[in-house]
């Protein structure tokens, strides 16, 4: 199979896997709140699924290069499908066993987050060296993962209101066994290092190589995540008593990922990214005074999501470019590593502080971070929006 077929299915089959993982989520936090949860068990369950499964990665994450990418993607779809066959049995409504809710969540989670290092490498693998293919190839992956949301965003909204958990898991299962069929037809280069399976190498080698290629890049990257910590349940407070609207939130930031990636290889790579942090602080100054479930605040979320997503691309732009193949799936896993401990902790704060601390506050918390950086790169960027023939962080 030539490259061309290859990238399609690729990027197809994750994009559909993608959707159906995030339906799954979004109607997950809905109907545990109709079934009377509360927001805070419902926020424990996201932060640990995103929490308990990455710090596995962070500490075995690097294996991702020394493993086939493509089998690997595969496998796992195939033990996630299975999760859902568990789910689809255990739910029942607000008679569902907490615990084993909890754990199934963890397990699926795992499956899908191990993935993260093979699906990366296999884009870098599907790319050139030169940077316009390596960001096309970033940008197509941020499309099709969290991209998914714009799908999965309005599947979820239609579930919420017309249907119920139950199809959504089953949707999500059906996503996982396609898309393991599509991966096992692409055709990449092995590059995987058998031979290092069982060296000493320290686990820790893959968060110095992240900075080691492009520390200004990885920065940034965390200081984007702290601005969009907890925000499974911040959108959630956001929606308020209408928790349909959370699923026209998800939908936003799926639609501002695929707007944003023509922006960025487009006109935003005249721009340097201070503007678009700076934006973000206005967009969350906009949520303190004007939150809550109506459109005003659905176009300030959605002016949000497309400044934090040029930023995003560029970033990832950047680190795919910067980074070697042989080293792509681990320097991917210590990046995930770092911003899904963030946000996972995020969501156990949210949910916690939702109870004493408003929605404005929240909002200003936010918008204060965005500030401080946007203020510092405005202060000590002034220079060519383009840089080595590429565009500026």
């Amino acid at each position: 199979m030539n490259k061309d077929n290859s990238t399609f299915l690729f990027y197809a089959g994750t994009l559909l896997s993608s959707v159906g993982n995030l339906t799954f989520t979004t109607c997950l936090v809905a109907f545990m709140l109709k079934s009377e949860f509360s927001l805070a068990s419902i926020s424990l369950i996201l932060g640990l699924q995103r929490l308990l499964p990455i710090l596995v990665i962070g500490i075995w994450g690097h294996l991702t290069d020394r493993l086939n990418p493509k089998l690997t993607v595969v496998a796992l779809e195939i033990f996630a499908a299975g999760t859902s066959i568990s789910l689809l049995l255990l739910w029942k409504g607000q008679e569902t066993v907490y615990p084993l809710l909890a754990l199934i969540c963890l397990l699926r989670a795992f499956m899908i987050s191990f993935q993260l290092g093979s699906r990366s490498k296999i884009s870098k693998l599907l790319g050139s060296n030169e940077y316009a293919s390596n960001s096309k190839h970033a940008i197509w992956l941020m499309k099709a993962t969290q991209g998914a949301t714009l799908f999965g965003g309005i599947i979820a909204f239609v579930i919420i209101k017309k249907f119920n958990l139950e199809t959504a898991i089953l949707f999500d299962f059906i996503t996982f066994v396609v898309n393991g069929i599509l991966i096992y037809r692409i055709s990449i280069a092995d590059d995987s290092n058998r031979d290092l399976l069982e060296s000493n190498e320290s686990w820790f080698k893959k968060f110095s190589d992240l900075f080691k290629y492009n520390k200004e890049a990885a920065l940034l990257d965390i200081f984007l995540a702290l601005s969009l910590f907890g925000w499974a349940s911040y959108t959630a407070r956001l929606a308020g008593v209408d928790q349909s609207w959370n699923g026209l939130f998800t939908a936003s930031y799926g639609l501002a990922v695929w707007i944003a990636g023509f922006a960025e290889r487009s006109f935003a790579k005249k721009i340097s990214s201070a503007p678009f942090w700076v934006i973000q602080t206005l967009a969350y100054v906009g949520l303190a005074i004007f939150g809550g479930p109506h459109y005003l605040t659905l176009a300030i979320v959605f002016i949000r999501d497309v400044s934090y997503w040029v930023i995003l691309h560029r970033i990832s732009s950047h680190i795919q470019h910067d980074s070697p193949s042989k080293l792509m799936g681990g320097i991917s896993s210590a990046r995930f590593t770092i911003m899904v401990i963030i946000l996972a902790g995020g969501e156990m704060i949210v949910g916690g502080w939702s109870n004493f601390v408003p929605l404005w506050a929240d909002s200003t918390i936010r918008g204060l971070v965005t500030l401080v950086v946007g203020v510092v790169l405005l202060a000590g960027k002034l220079r060519s929006a383009v840089v080595d023939g590429r565009p500026a962080l």
